[in-house]
C-alpha cells in the first residue's frame, strides 16, 4: 500500500519545533488518532516539542522514555509509541493499521530530523542557512533521485556563483579508489557518459576525513590533481564528499573556467553543508526506494523458495525454476542448461517457451554466447538486444541463425547455477522484444538464481546420496573381491555384483592379455560369447562407458554399455612403458565391462556414471601386477638403450662422484682419464670449461629443464646436458649427463651455413626476377589493351568517317574519276578491316565484354588450323586476371601449333572445377622431343618457355605431352 507523501511544511522545516508540528499534525491525521505528542532528545534529555489533538494527558513522558531506551514501538491502554532516530512519536486512540504504515516511515522520519537538526545546528551562518533552505525548499521533500541530484548541482554552483557544477554516485569500489555511475550536472555542455574515476588518494582526503578538496590553477597547477581534471579545464574547483550514514555515496564537484577572487573558509563550508543536507536527500530516495523493492523482492522470492523446496527430485525441480523464473520476470522463454562432462558443452536440460528444433540443436560452449560467457565467469551476463549486441551464438545453430535473421529472440538473460559440487549449468531467459528488466530487477534475477541453485544442489544431493550408498558397497565389493584373489571363480564374481548394480540382467567382464587379445572371460546369466562376438564388442569400446543400440549387443538384448577397464597409472604411462603389442592391447586397455538387459531403453548418465567407477576400481586393482612387471622390462630396456647409444651417457651422485658411465663415453674419454666410474664428474673436462660445468650442474638442481654447458675433454668439444635424478634411496639427487662431441658437427654446421646463404641469396634473386616479370607482364598487356582501345576508338573510328565521304563523293561523280574514287573506297575498307583485326588481336574485346569461353570460341574461329572449342563442368566467370592468363596461354600455344606443328587440326579442351580450370590444347601434329624442345629454345625460339613462365607466375601448373608423330598437348591448370 502506497503512503501519502510528506507535507511541505515537513520538508522544509528549518527548526526542530517547526519539524515536531509539521509530523504532529501529519501523523495525527494519518493515523485518526485522538492526540499526538513529539518527544525530541534535546541536551542529552527527552523533551516535549510539540503535540496535536487531544486526550494529551493521559501522557507523562514515562512510557516515550521507555520506548526511546528500547528503540521499539510500545502499547499501553489508549497509548502507543513509534520511535524514529532520536525522537518518539505518542499516540493516543491510533488505529493499528495505521501505525504499522508509519512504522515504515520511521527511518526516513528520522534521517529527516537529523539533518533538521544539523541546519538548526549552523543557523547563525546567515549564507549557509540561506542556501540549505533554498535547497531544501528546491528539493520539497522529493524521494525522486535523479530531481535530488540535478536540484544538488544547481543549487551549490548558484550558492557559490560558479557556472558549472555535477553530482556522481559511486557504482563500483576499487583497490585504486571509486567509480560513478551516471553524472548530473549543470552548466556542462558535454554529458559524462562513462562516470567519474576518483583515485585513492583523493577518496582517502574526501571520504575517509571528510575533507573539502579545493583546486586552485594558479597554485596547483603542477600537483596530480591537475592531470585528473585536465579534461574539465577549471580555473578554481571544489570537491566535496556525498556520505550517510558513515556510507560513502558520491561527490560533488563545483567549479569556474574564469579568473575571481579564491575560496574562503566560509566557501567551503557551505559547499560541504549542502553536500551534507544533499547526502540526507538522497540517502532517503535511496532508501523509500531500497524498502519499497525489497518488500515487494521478499514476497515474491518467499512464494518462490516454497515452491522450489517442495520436491527433491531434480526434473520437478527445474520445471518449477522455469515456471517461477518466467512468471517472475514476464520472460518469453526459458530454459536450464546443463554442463556436461567435458566441462566445454551445455545442453538443453529443460526448457519452456522455446521452439522444439532450438532444444534439440542448440549445444552452447562455454566461454561463448551469453549462456556460455555466464557459466564460464561465474556471473550474470545479460544483453538488451543479441542481434546488435555482437556476442555470437554459443553453438553453430544459434549463430546461423543470428547470421540469416531468423533469431526469435532479442533480450536475453544468463544466470549460472552453482553447488558447491561445482557448476551445474545455467538458468536462461528469453524476450522477444529488448530486454525489459532494470538494475534492481537484474539484481532480483541474481538473487532468484541463487534460490534455484540451492533448490537444485538439495534434489542433487538427495539423488547423489542414494547413488553414492549403492556405488560404495559395489565399489567396498569388487575392490576387496579381486584385491584378495582373481582367479576365474572371483572374476564371475564380480561381474555377478557389478551387473545387479548397474540394474542389468545379464553381464561379463573380459581381459586381454599381454598381446592385445582377450584371454579371459568370466558371465553372469550369460552363456559364454563366442570369439566373433567378444571381437565385435572390443570393437565397440571408446575413452569411457558409452551406451550399446540393439545392432552392437549380444543377441537377445535390446540394450546394452559397454566400458572398458583402462590401467590407471599414475605418472607412468603403461602403453608408452611397454612395447607395442603388450600392456593389455590398445591405449592401456586391460578388458571391458558389458552389461545388457532386453529392454530398449538406454542406460542413463548415472548408471553410466558407476559402471565408470567399477571399472576404474577393477582396472586399479588388475594394473597393479602388470605394472610391475611392465616396471621391470622397461629398466631392462632403459639400460639396453643406453649401452647402445652414440651419445656419451654418464650418471652421479649427489657429491658429483660418476657412478655410471656407458659403452660410448669409456670408449672416448677413458684413453684421456682413466676410469670413469669412481672419479669425480666436475673435474673431467679441461680447467678452462670446469666453471660452465659448474652452472649447469647447479642448474639441473634448481631448474625444470636442467642444465647445459660446452666443455673441452682434450681434444674434444662435448656439448653436455645435465638433469637431476633422484638416486636409490640415498639423501638428495645425483645428476645424469648426456654428452655428444660437436667437432665433427662444428665443421659441419660452418659448411651448411654457408651453402644456407649461398642459396638464401639465390632465392632472393629469383624472387626479385619473378617480381619484375609479373609487372612486366601486367605493364605489356595494359599497353596491348591502351593501343587496341585506341585504334578502335580513334584510328578505325577516323577512316570508318573517310570511307562515308568517299562514298558520298563517289555517288556524285561519274566515269573514270567514279571508278578511282571506289578504288579508294575498297581501300580504305580493306584499312579498316586490318585495322580492327590488328585491335582484336591485341585486345580482343569480347574478352573484357563476354568472358573467356566467347574469348576462347573466337580465338578458334582465327587460328590458321583447324580448331575446335570443347567445355565440361559448371561454367562461371573467372577472375579478370586469371582469364586474361589464359587467354593469353591459349593464344601463344594455337601460335606454336600454326607455326610448327603443321597439323590438320587442333582442339582447345576447358574443365571447370571447384578449385580453379584446367585448359588443354592438343593438336594431331608432328610432335617433338626434349632434346628438340632444347634446341629450339637455344635457337631464340622461347615460346614453350615464356608459357611456363607465365603459368608459375598466375600460381598454376604446366604439363607437355609430346612424341613425334604423334601430336602434342600442352595441359595447364590455374586457381579460380
Amino acid at each position: 500500500m502506497s503512503l501519502p507523501p510528506f507535507p511541505p511544511a515537513l520538508s522544509v522545516a528549518s527548526t526542530t519545533v517547526q519539524f515536531a508540528e509539521a509530523l504532529a499534525a501529519y501523523a495525527c491525521r494519518l493515523a485518526g488518532a485522538h492526540g499526538v505528542r513529539v518527544w525530541v532528545t534535546q541536551d542529552a534529555q527527552l523533551a516535549e516539542v510539540a503535540c496535536d489533538g487531544r486526550g494529551l494527558a493521559l501522557s507523562d513522558g514515562t512510557l516515550a522514555a521507555r520506548t526511546l531506551a528500547a528503540g521499539t514501538p510500545l502499547e499501553e491502554g489508549m497509548l502507543a509509541t513509534l520511535p524514529f532516530g532520536c525522537g518518539v512519536l505518542e499516540f493516543v486512540g491510533a488505529a493499528p493499521e495505521a501505525l504499522g504504515e508509519l512504522t515504515q516511515l520511521a527511518p526516513l522520519l528520522g534521517l529527516a530530523l537529523e539533518g533538521v537538526q544539523a541546519r538548526e545546528a549552523r543557523q547563525g551562518r546567515g549564507r549557509v542557512a540561506e542556501s540549505v533552505e533554498q535547497l531544501v525548499r528546491r528539493l520539497g521533500g522529493s524521494l525522486d533521485l535523479g530531481e535530488v541530484l540535478t536540484a544538488t548541482a544547481e543549487s551549490a554552483a548558484l550558492a557559490l556563483g560558479f557556472g558549472r557544477a555535477f553530482v556522481g554516485l559511486f557504482s563500483e569500489f576499487t583497490e585504486r579508489g571509486a567509480r560513478t555511475g551516471e553524472v548530473f550536472t549543470y552548466g556542462l555542455d558535454a554529458a559524462f557518459t562513462g562516470g567519474i574515476g576518483v583515485g585513492p588518494v583523493s577518496f582517502e582526503r574526501l571520504m575517509r576525513r571528510g575533507e573539502v578538496i579545493v583546486y586552485d590553477r594558479m597554485r596547483d597547477a603542477n600537483s596530480p590533481l591537475a592531470g585528473g581534471l585536465a579534461e574539465l579545464n577549471p580555473e578554481m574547483a571544489v570537491i566535496a564528499p556525498l556520505s550517510a550514514r558513515g556510507r560513502p555515496l558520491g561527490v560533488l564537484y563545483v567549479d569556474r573556467q574564469t579568473p575571481g577572487p579564491g575560496l574562503t573558509d566560509d566557501d567551503t563550508w557551505l559547499v560541504l553543508t549542502l553536500a551534507e543536507q544533499a547526502s540526507l536527500a538522497i540517502d532517503n530516495a535511496r532508501l523509500y526506494s531500497i524498502e519499497t523493492r525489497k518488500r515487494e523482492a521478499a514476497e515474491a522470492l518467499r512464494e518462490t523458495g516454497a515452491a522450489l523446496a517442495g520436491s527433491l527430485h531434480l526434473n520437478e525441480t527445474l520445471a518449477g525454476v522455469l515456471e517461477r523464473g518466467m512468471a517472475l520476470f514476464g520472460a518469453d522463454a526459458a530454459a536450464v542448461y546443463e554442463l556436461q562432462p567435458d566441462s566445454r558443452t551445455l545442453v538443453i536440460r529443460n526448457a519452456v517457451g522455446l521452439p522444439s528444433d532450438y532444444v534439440l540443436r542448440a549445444r552452447s560452449k562455454v566461454g561463448a554466447g551469453v549462456t556460455g560467457r555466464a557459466v564460464q565467469r561465474r556471473e550474470r551476463v545479460t544483453t538488451l538486444d543479441i542481434r546488435t549486441a555482437n556476442l555470437g551464438g554459443g553453438s553453430r545453430y544459434t549463430r546461423q541463425l543470428l547470421a540469416q535473421g531468423t533469431y526469435p529472440y532479442r533480450g536475453v538473460v544468463a544466470l549460472p547455477l552453482g553447488t558447491r559440487a561445482g557448476t551445474f549449468g545455467a538458468l536462461t531467459l528469453y524476450w522477444e522484444a529488448s530486454l525489459p528488466l532494470d538494475a534492481d530487477d537484474l539484481a532480483l534475477t541474481e538473487v532468484f538464481a541463487a534460490q534455484a541453485s540451492l533448490a537444485i544442489e538439495n534434489a542433487r544431493l538427495y539423488e547423489e546420496e542414494l547413488r553414492r550408498e549403492r556405488e560404495a558397497a559395489v565399489l567396498l565389493n569388487v575392490g576387496r573381491l579381486l584385491g584378495e584373489d582373481q582367479s576365474d571363480r572371483a572374476l564371475a564374481e564380480a561381474a555377478r555384483l557389478c551387473t545387479v548394480a548397474l540394474n542389468a540382467g545379464r553381464g561379463l567382464i573380459a581381459l586381454t592379455g599381454e598381446d592385445g587379445q582377450i584371454t579371459r572371460c568370466a558371465t553372469y546369466n550369460l552363456h559364454p560369447p563366442a570369439p566373433d562376438e567378444l571381437a565385435s564388442l572390443y570393437a565397440q569400446l571408446g575413452r569411457g562407458p558409452r551406451p550399446l543400440t540393439r545392432r552392437y549387443t549380444l543377441p537377445v538384448a535390446g540394450s546394452a554399455l559397454i566400458v572398458p577397464l583402462r590401467a590407471d597409472l599414475g605418472t607412468v604411462d603403461l602403453a608408452a612403458a611397454e612395447p607395442a603389442g603388450e600392456g593389455g592391447g590398445r591405449g592401456g586397455v586391460l578388458g571391458f565391462l558389458y552389461a545388457d538387459d532386453p529392454g530398449t531403453e538406454a542406460p542413463g548418465d548415472r548408471v553410466l556414471g558407476l559402471a565408470r567407477s567399477v571399472a576404474d576400481q577393477m582396472a586399479l586393482t588388475l594394473t597393479r601386477e602388470r605394472l610391475l612387471s611392465a616396471l621391470a622390462r622397461e629398466e631392462a630396456r632403459y639400460r639396453q638403450l643406453a649401452e647402445g647409444a652414440h651419445d656419451l651417457i654418464l650418471s652421479a651422485d649427489p657429491q658429483g662422484t660418476v657412478t655410471y658411465a656407458n659403452p660410448a663415453a669409456n670408449r672416448l674419454l677413458r684413453p684421456l682419464t682413466g676410469p670413469l666410474v669412481g672419479t669425480s664428474l666436475l673435474e673431467l673436462c679441461a680447467p678452462s670449461t670446469r666453471a660452465a660445468l659448474q652452472a649447469a650442474w647447479d642448474a639441473a638442481h634448481t631448474h625444470p629443464a636442467g642444465g647445459r654447458a660446452d666443455i673441452q675433454v682434450g681434444p674434444y668439444c662435448l656439448e653436455a646436458r645435465l638433469s637431476a635424478v633422484r638416486t636409490g634411496g640415498g639423501p638428495g639427487e645425483g645428476v645424469l649427463m648426456v654428452a655428444r662431441d660437436l667437432s665433427e658437427l662444428q665443421t659441419l654446421a660452418e659448411e651448411i651455413t654457408r651453402r644456407g646463404q649461398a642459396l638464401e641469396a639465390a632465392t632472393s634473386r629469383q624472387s626479385e626476377l619473378r617480381t619484375y616479370l609479373t609487372l612486366f607482364t601486367q605493364a605489356q598487356e595494359e599497353e596491348r589493351r591502351r593501343i587496341s582501345r585506341e585504334l578502335h576508338d580513334d584510328t578505325a573510328q577516323v577512316l570508318a568517317v573517310s570511307t562515308r565521304r568517299v562514298a558520298r563523293l563517289a555517288r556524285e561523280l561519274e566515269g573514270d574519276q567514279r571508278a578511282r574514287a571506289d578504288d579508294i573506297l575498297g581501300d580504305l575498307n580493306g584499312a579498316i578491316e586490318s585495322v580492327r583485326r590488328f585491335a582484336r588481336n591485341l585486345r580482343p574485346s569480347v574478352l573484357d565484354d563476354l568472358g573467356l569461353l566467347p574469348a576462347l570460341e573466337w580465338l578458334a574461329t582465327q587460328a590458321g588450323t583447324d580448331t575446335r572449342l570443347e567445355v565440361s563442368g559448371p561454367e562461371r566467370r573467372l577472375p579478370p586476371a586469371v582469364e586474361l592468363t589464359v587467354f593469353r596461354l591459349a593464344q601463344e600455344a594455337l601460335n606454336n601449333v600454326d607455326k610448327h606443328a603443321r597439323a590438320h587440326s587442333a582442339a582447345i579442351r576447358v574443365v571447370f572445377s571447384a578449385e580453379g580450370v584446367r585448359v588443354a590444347i592438343t593438336d594431331d601434329g608432328q610432335g617433338f622431343t626434349p632434346a628438340q624442345a632444347e634446341e629450339r629454345a637455344q635457337g631464340g625460339h622461347l615460346g614453350l618457355i615464356g608459357l611456363r613462365e607465365r603459368v608459375a607466375l598466375a600460381g598454376g601448373r604446366l604439363e607437355v605431352d609430346s612424341l613425334p608423330g604423334h601430336g602434342t598437348t600442352l595441359t595447364f591448370e590455374l586457381p579460380g
